[in-house]
């Protein structure tokens, strides 16, 4: 018998003919939320939802993740063609959100070996040991504020104590503008972290167009409104810190590599061209910042 054997799927609510459980997903939002009900109601630790002629498998258990991730990597890899992640990879030029290819091996080969090394990860340790302490001198300033009642918003200070690592670690510079003179962030931080966790919320949220690709047009969950606006907010702060940078560097007005973006702006294929373009460049530092 040269068919092959068909198992089969995970348990899971009743699909509708052709839709599937698109309608049920629509009604029951937050999305995710509702799948983890019915898999609690069921008692499953993993599950089959259909959406028109796409199978989605969740699992909620450690050991099934581990089969998924690590013994059956070869297999489950890819990475899905979403409209979320297009948008904030710039059509997929990242490591993170590239769907297996050349371009995904190319980036990949890059951040193993010139972002993630442990002689780079070593090499970024005094500015990670600044901002703590930095973070420790915020949080020190707010005990003392009277107009405050020395309260501290625990939220306020980790989210920013964040962005102010990664912009350290990629621009050698703590602030956008000018900050706040009790170390906290100034108007131009806070609007760079709202955006960067606004893509973090929406990247590979469920939105109608990545399962039937001729509603992108329509954007009837306004998703790609809402992260096009974020994107662009990011790139308002990134983009000119990275062609000021570029062009120190061609000026012959550069020497010596400070932090990530000189990194990568130095990297050399092998006939000592530049190994990133500046789209690559641009599109791995604006995935780099939330998903970090």
């Amino acid at each position: 018998n040269n068919k092959t054997r068909r198992f089969p799927l995970p348990p899971g609510p009743k699909p509708l003919p052709f839709f599937g459980c698109i309608f049920q997903m629509l009604r029951n939002r937050p999305t995710h939320r509702w799948i983890y009900k019915v898999m609690d109601d069921m008692n499953t630790e993993i599950a089959c939802f259909r959406i028109f002629g796409v199978h989605i498998i969740p699992v909620t258990s450690p050991e099934l993740a581990r089969e998924f991730f690590k013994k059956h990597d070869s297999i489950f890899s890819n990475r899905p063609v979403c409209m979320s992640a297009e948008l904030s990879s710039e059509g997929f030029l990242t490591t993170i959100l590239s769907p297996l290819g050349d371009q995904y091996k190319k980036m990949k080969r890059m951040i193993v070996s010139s972002v993630l090394s442990p002689a780079k990860h070593q090499w970024l340790h005094s500015k990670r040991a600044e901002e703590a302490d930095h973070l420790v001198n915020y949080v020190y300033n707010q005990c003392k504020d009277d107009a405050s009642g020395g309260v501290v918003d625990i939220r306020l200070a980790t989210r920013h104590y964040f962005g102010n690592v990664i912009r350290k670690m990629i621009f050698n510079k703590r602030f956008f503008g000018k900050g706040m003179e009790d170390g906290g962030p100034g108007a131009e931080e806070v609007e760079h972290v709202n955006a960067l966790f606004k893509l973090l919320a929406y990247m590979y949220a469920f939105s109608l167009s990545d399962y039937m690709p001729w509603m992108k047009i329509f954007d009837f969950d306004g998703h790609r409104k809402v992260l096009t606006m974020a994107i662009a907010c990011v790139r308002r702060h990134h983009d000119p810190e990275i062609e000021k940078r570029i062009k120190t560097w061609e000026s012959g007005l550069k020497n010596d590599e400070e932090d990530l973006l000189d990194v990568l702006i130095r990297l050399k294929d092998n006939k000592g061209r530049p190994l990133l373009t500046i789209e690559e460049i641009r599109a791995q530092i604006t995935v780099r910042n939330p998903l970090s």
